[in-house]
């Protein structure tokens, strides 16, 4: 697939019509890339034509003694980005290339909606379990909790760890039908961005040998997934609700990882919005009058949000958010 010139007039249209009929887009950014880099919220907002609700930046180049895929120049196995914001996953990935690797390095991508299609038709047990099965996917930002292919703070996501376990039947039983898949290769160059419907598409990327190779990753959160499948979203829903039911007096923190945290767009997301504007840095006087609020009350909502922020992260203790998480697990084991 070649990539098209991006503009800011049409560019956003078109982004959105290709997600929703793909899974995937490749524009020329051009002179624009920096922007990612520099300003990732800004970026995003471009993109999409409309406020992000998280913007996560990752640069991505080999680094001597680099751990994660992130920073070394090995093979990275199919997966999605799972890192949950209020429960849901990134609805985007943005892959800006500054410097491709002179060879190696392309990006793969599997169709997730595809695979449950034809997991469907040959393997109903199976597809099932993905719809039902609660698991614990490991991930190196944390473990994601519940089943495969499910609502996860009210989106349609499909889950898959990087991590192989054989002794997990339902990954186990997944491998096979991932390693036939078909499969989308890309070679992203400088000055392009490949835009990833996430909750959608798996992506991958061969190993290659150049430190000069250079990405600037975003995920971004929105308020609207990048494509839908109606009939998964329906057969999701009743299972969801029973989900919710069964974690409603878990604490926050086990709902949020388990996805069962769907957070309404209400004045409180609202206001939550703006202070995250006011602390990546827009000015306040702007934040105000957008917000058809004074600026005393503005600060307000910044207090409220930190005293709020400070009091939870020093309650954070992860041997027993661990325990809980998998005492939950267990618990949706069983009535299934």
């Amino acid at each position: 697939m070649s990539a098209w010139a991006w503009d800011d007039e049409a560019g956003p249209a078109r982004l959105r019509d290709e997600l929703a009929l793909r899974g995937y887009a490749v524009a020329r950014v051009g002179d624009v890339a920096r922007e990612a880099a520099t300003a990732p919220w800004a970026f995003a907002e471009r993109l999409f034509r409309e406020p992000p609700r998280m913007v996560e930046r990752q640069p991505i180049r080999a680094v001597e003694g680099g751990r994660s895929f992130a920073s070394t120049d090995v093979f990275t196995p199919l997966h999605t980005d799972s890192q949950l914001h209020l429960g849901a996953p990134p609805a985007a990935q943005v892959m800006v290339c500054a410097r491709p690797a002179a060879h190696g390095g392309d990006t793969h991508l599997v169709d997730a909606w595809a695979l449950c299609a034809s997991i469907e038709r040959d393997d109903p047990t199976l597809f099932d379990a993905l719809l039902r099965v609660p698991r614990r996917m490991p991930f190196v930002f944390g473990d994601v909790y519940g089943p495969t292919l499910a609502l996860r703070g009210g989106a349609l996501a499909f889950t898959h760890s990087p991590v192989d376990r054989p002794l997990d039947p339902v990954s186990a039983r997944l491998g096979p039908y991932l390693a036939r898949a078909p499969r989308v290769s890309l070679r992203v160059e400088a000055g392009e961005a490949l835009v990833v419907d996430n909750h959608r598409m798996l992506h991958g990327r061969s190993a290659f040998r150049d430190a000069s190779r250079e990405f600037v990753r975003l995920l971004v959160w929105r308020a609207a997934p990048c494509g839908e499948h109606a009939r998964y979203r329906a057969l999701c829903a009743s299972i969801d609700e029973a989900a919710r039911r069964e974690l409603a007096d878990a604490p926050l923190r086990v709902r949020a990882r388990f996805g069962a945290l769907a957070v309404a767009d209400d004045e409180a997301t609202r206001r939550l919005r703006v202070v995250l504007e006011m602390l990546r840095g827009v000015p306040p006087g702007v934040l105000a009058s957008r917000a058809s609020v004074a600026e005393e009350e503005l600060y307000a909502w910044r207090d409220a949000a930190l005293v709020a922020a400070l009091d939870a992260v020093g309650r954070v203790d992860r041997e027993a958010d661990a325990t809980a998480l998998d005492e939950a697990l267990a618990a949706r084991r069983v009535r299934r």
